[in-house]
């Protein structure tokens, strides 16, 4: 699979083969029950209890009448082996309130092949992670750069971003030197700075509008950031961006 997670709805009959893959898959139940096989141990998902199905592991499933469910491969790199292991030892997943009404809008907004609107997996990813993730993992910490990066313009103090890590804030420091060689804070920057940028190019929004909702405090702030890290000024994005 590509390194960006896929979300689909599919549906099941009486039988199937053992299956094996190389990357992560949540399985999420929409409507119906479905006899799981993971690993030579079965149990039956419903409404409110899904599965997750590490690398390589065999799993078969059969399911009777109307029955349909939200599937997501995700990739390895978003994971660490704790993760995995974790999943491992214990691959069902009690599927809190927020995951049921993910569930539901990818129904409500998908179409009749089982695709999933994109809407709904950017939103849905982070949520995953974070529900599903162990506390420090990489899951998690991958999830709360989603979520920033998804809202950049949000107040984002450590002390936050430390708790939807299940961390410390030192530790959350730690996390992040390890795997992006930048502090969490600088990842906010970032992030914010992109956003920004994006919007410049692609919308007619108001230069002062469009720093405010990234977050910055005034257009003079967002003004010395592109200085700053790009050499370019936010006309300048503006303008190249329609020539």
């Amino acid at each position: 699979m590509s390194a960006s997670p896929a979300f689909h709805l599919r549906s099941y009959g009486t039988t199937s083969s053992v299956d094996r893959h190389d990357f992560l898959q949540w399985v999420l139940p929409v409507r119906g029950d479905l006899a799981f096989e993971l690993e030579g141990k079965g149990v039956v998902l419903d409404r409110v209890l899904g599965a997750c199905v590490v690398p390589d592991a065999g799993h078969a499933q059969c399911a009777r009448g109307d029955n349909r469910f939200l599937i997501v491969d995700c990739p390895q790199a978003l994971l660490d082996d704790d993760d995995l292991q974790g999943w491992r030892r214990q691959p069902l997943l009690a599927l809190s309130r927020p995951v049921r009404a993910l569930v539901d809008e990818a129904v409500a907004l998908g179409d009749a092949q089982g695709r999933v609107a994109a809407s709904v997996a950017r939103r849905g990813l982070p949520l995953l992670l974070q529900s599903f993730g162990r506390a420090g993992g990489r899951a998690r910490l991958h999830a709360l750069c989603a979520a920033i990066d998804a809202e950049p313009g949000q107040a984002w103090p450590v002390a936050r971003m430390a708790a939807q890590a299940g961390v410390s804030g030192s530790r959350l420091h730690a996390l992040f030197r390890e795997a992006f060689d930048l502090t969490p804070q600088a990842w906010v920057a970032a992030s914010r700075l992109r956003w920004a940028r994006a919007q410049l190019a692609g919308s007619d929004l108001p230069i002062a509008q469009i720093a405010v909702q990234a977050g910055y405090s005034e257009q003079s702030a967002l003004t010395r950031a592109l200085r700053r890290e790009c050499g370019v000024t936010p006309t300048d994005v503006r303008r190249n961006a329609r020539q």
